[in-house]
């Protein structure tokens, strides 16, 4: 007499072998099921009591597959002065995070500056500590500066802050 196996089993097994190559797929670096690879250079956001998105002037930035994102501002103090106000407290500690497609790329090099609009020739370097700087003590509009460098090239964010 011929043992029968049950179809449950046979059920069992193949959900579960093909779970496992899923799995070994997605493991192996081939991303052909799920989310495409975002090439674009991140964002940068200000956070105090709210997100605000700086704006991306000078960048040299490789997408990969030989595409690259380069945009050249000649003036960048007429360019962040024409960006949206950002009105925050004087000597407060503020969060500058670089994201991408909903994750940090914080771990790169990144240096923030910030200059007086009124001379923009005096800039002054800010000390970034874990992601969080602390704003000057004197009211004012200031052009704040993040520059990222990485593997993939170099992004220059810009706001236009005025300090109360």
């Amino acid at each position: 007499m011929e043992k029968r196996r049950s179809p449950v089993l046979i059920s069992t097994i193949f959900i579960v072998l093909i779970v496992i190559v899923y799995v070994l797929v997605k493991m192996s670096g081939f991303n052909f099921i799920g989310e495409d690879y975002d090439g674009n250079p991140p964002n940068g956001i200000l956070h105090y009591k709210d997100e605000n998105q700086l704006a991306k002037a000078n960048m040299h930035w490789d997408k990969g597959n030989k595409e690259y994102v380069n945009k050249e501002v000649k003036d960048i103090k007429d360019f962040a002065l024409k960006q949206e106000e950002i009105i925050l407290p004087i000597s407060k500690e503020i969060g500058i995070e670089l994201k991408e497609n909903g994750g940090g790329f914080n771990e790169h090099k990144t240096t923030v500056e910030i200059w007086n609009s009124d001379s923009p020739g005096t800039k002054h370097k800010l000390a970034l500590n874990e992601g969080t700087i602390i704003l000057p003590e004197e009211k004012g509009s200031y052009i704040l500066e993040v520059n990222l460098y990485s593997e993939e090239g170099h992004v220059q964010y810009l706001g236009n802050l005025k300090l109360n």
